[in-house]
């Protein structure tokens, strides 16, 4: 029987906004572009067909419902006028609360229009999702970037991720739609996914996709599969090789975990850094980016 991936945590996208969204510098963010409350009939409102997120967990979609049966609506959605119809609306942020009510039989929800640059406010709402699928996710910043005609690196930039981050997310877009699809359903791991996607053999390729679909690949079981294909001769040679690359990971742990400890003694407000100590301090969490995808917790 195909199993689910259990539910991903807080996306590295959310986690990287904790006190910054109010640097960002899009305008999307601006909150002067929100205009007063209003009722909206929920007859007058429709989902965005354009947003990335397609799949809504029916469980959760049940929680919320019930917690507004219980404690009302404590949040208003953002929308945009309907261009072709008169009256009617398009959801620029919160369509699970749109369709947790619709769910109840609410006739009514509280709204605010939204007139700015609605398609980026509803990408990075979507983005701030906790639960968004890794697929969902990489189709939110493939969009966002081709919005604002982003490079990866402005991407990066305007988000507060590496670019390398971004670079892996939008690598599993390679992989066949039809797999995407089940892929987002059972929630596959990135990181698995990216293992996948650097699979050059298609024969092989179509094997770790149905392993992965029948929840049996892991991201040490893909990239075993690479380099026993690329070297099948040589286990002493990629042990002995495995072993020094460990012994080399302790070292640098230990000296990060020393800077940790420092940083955190520091005077922030302070420190003023050059371009170079930024740019240093840059490509080490680009490194520990790459690293933490690609590896698995023991």
């Amino acid at each position: 029987m195909t199993r689910r991936f259990k539910a991903r945590g807080a996306s590295p996208f959310l986690t990287a906004q904790a006190g910054l969204m109010s640097k960002v510098e899009t305008p999307f963010l601006n909150a002067s572009q929100f205009n007063h409350t209003f009722e909206v009939a929920l007859d007058k409102v429709s989902a965005d067909p354009s947003q990335p997120r397609k799949t809504f967990d029916q469980q959760e979609l049940d929680q919320l419902a019930e917690s507004f049966r219980l404690h009302g609506q404590l949040q208003p959605i953002l929308l945009r006028p309907e261009p072709e119809k008169d009256g009617e609306w398009i959801i620029v942020a919160g369509e699970r609360r749109w369709r947790a009510a619709v769910q109840l039989g609410w006739p009514a929800l509280l709204a605010m229009e939204h007139i700015g640059d609605h398609e980026s406010a509803s990408l990075v709402e979507n983005l701030l999702r906790v639960d968004l699928s890794a697929v969902d996710e990489a189709r939110g910043f493939k969009k966002l970037m081709d919005h604002n005609n982003w490079s990866q690196s402005e991407m990066a930039r305007q988000l507060g991720l590496s670019q390398p981050r971004i670079n892996r997310s939008l690598r599993i877009l390679e992989l066949p739609d039809e797999f995407l699809e089940k892929a987002s359903e059972l929630r596959i791991p990135v990181n698995v996914l990216v293992s996948i996607a650097r699979e050059n053999d298609s024969t092989q390729q179509n094997s770790l996709m149905q392993q992965a679909m029948e929840g049996d690949l892991t991201v040490s079981v893909a990239n075993e599969s690479r380099k026993t294909k690329a070297d099948p001769a040589s286990p002493k040679i990629l042990r002995a090789s495995s072993a020094e690359w460990k012994k080399n990971l302790t070292s640098s742990i230990k000296a990060i975990k020393r800077f940790s400890r420092q940083c955190s003694e520091m005077p922030h407000e302070s420190i003023s850094l050059s371009q170079d100590d930024r740019n240093a301090l840059e490509s080490a969490r680009a490194a520990i980016d790459l690293l933490l995808s690609e590896t698995n917790p023991e």
